[in-house]
């Protein structure tokens, strides 16, 4: 069967199913990777936190605070000779602990 522009229904078959096929797996991977991006990019500001934060202990200035980074709180507590940093990502409520 051929159409006005001589394109045949298999060739057009074949060219929506390759298209499909690309887009169904390439997709789901590259918002995969945003998302474990994204979780460790959090993971890393909450780093920066727990080590800002030692400083601060260290120089006897606060046991206690929080920093906001891309509207994320990072709030942090200083007990058990370890400084805590408390944030809330897509998989819930997570902590990074460090010693300074």
């Amino acid at each position: 069967m051929w159409n006005d522009k001589g394109n045949s229904l298999p060739e057009t078959l074949l060219t929506l199913v390759i298209i499909l096929t690309i887009f169904g797996t390439l997709l789901p991977a590259l918002q995969m990777m945003k998302v474990t991006l994204s979780d460790k990019k959090m993971a890393l500001y909450a780093a920066e936190t727990a080590y800002q934060a030692s400083q601060r202990v260290e120089q006897g200035e606060q046991l206690q605070g929080s920093r906001t980074v891309e509207n994320i709180n990072y709030r942090w507590y200083f007990t058990n000779n370890e400084v805590c940093v408390f944030y809330e990502n897509l998989k819930g409520q997570q902590q990074k602990c460090i010693r300074p």
